[in-house]
């Protein structure tokens, strides 16, 4: 369930880590870890055709309450502030990051969070960048990322696999019967990355299992597009509901093959780079989703 602005549970929180927290990735851990035993996000919420997190709460154990940029964006800082204060009226901390921008027009920044707090008793905690191997984690970098299919940098700033939640649907059947038998998946809300197939971890019913995942046209068929994980060394008799997809590394484009022999034969490939991939990472704790 969502926390609203104006649930009874606001007036009771102390910190409050704010910003939009698409990703939930390593920086945002940074502000949560300086929120205290009765902290929360607030989330400024902005509509999106596509995210990496819609489904932040999957991510942290801290209370979420979401605020519509819409409903914000044309306060003064003033004016948001007070809006802050009247719905969580017990607050003692706010922590933001360096980068971070309110009012209108975006005309204040953290110093100014910090000077208009202040005197309401309310300590203001900005985290400056944090990076990684050299690169400032952003959640803009990691759509970048995951967009040009390179997930071994994007998991690396989320400090995890980047990871679809979706549903399963009826497919050709063409796999089962001249293939190899994938799970096919419906996901509207999260980025996809670049089209093409993909070592990858499936998680259903409790059980992570290895997979090889493809994403795009099926150029090769009848051109649809389409989201299939083939599960490696399994049989799955019975398909789940919903499954969560988690992409590891980019095995190949997407490509044409004038008969099935041919695609028979390049994703019995796939699989073996996929398995190779998988086993390689195991026990390095790159595969957590």
């Amino acid at each position: 369930m969502l926390n609203t602005l104006s649930s009874r549970s606001a007036s009771s929180i102390t910190s409050l880590a704010m910003g939009k927290f698409d990703g939930m990735h390593l920086a945002h851990l940074q502000l949560l870890g300086q929120l205290d035993s009765q902290g929360a996000i607030l989330c400024i919420h902005t509509s999106h055709a596509r995210a990496l997190t819609p489904h932040k709460e999957s991510y942290t154990h801290l209370p979420i309450f979401y605020v519509d940029l819409a409903r914000i964006k044309n306060l003064s800082g003033e004016e948001f502030v007070a809006f802050l204060a009247r719905h969580f009226g017990a607050l003692k901390r706010i922590v933001v990051g360096y980068d971070f921008w309110f009012g209108k027009d975006r005309k204040c920044d953290a110093s100014h969070l910090r000077a208009l707090c202040e005197p309401l008793g309310i300590e203001v905690l900005i985290v400056p960048e944090y990076s990684v191997g050299g690169i400032g984690v952003h959640s803009s970098v990691i759509r970048e990322r995951i967009i040009a299919g390179d997930l071994p940098t994007a998991n690396l700033l989320l400090g995890r696999l980047y990871a679809i939640h979706a549903t399963t649907t009826s497919g050709q059947n063409l796999g089962s019967r001249a293939l190899y038998p994938t799970i096919n998946l419906v996901c509207d809300a999260y980025i996809l990355p670049q089209n093409g197939v993909y070592a990858s971890v499936s998680s259903f019913d409790g059980v992570a299992y290895g997979s090889v995942s493809f994403v795009g046209h099926r150029v090769s068929t009848d051109g649809a597009f389409s989201i299939e994980t083939h599960i490696l060394g399994h049989s799955i008799p019975t398909l789940p509901a919903e499954l969560t997809l988690g992409f590891v590394q980019k095995i190949r484009d997407n490509q044409h093959f004038s008969d099935l022999e041919s695609l028979k034969a390049q994703i019995a490939h796939d699989i073996t780079t996929a398995t190779q991939m998988l086993s390689e990472l195991k026990d390095t704790g790159a595969l957590r989703l």
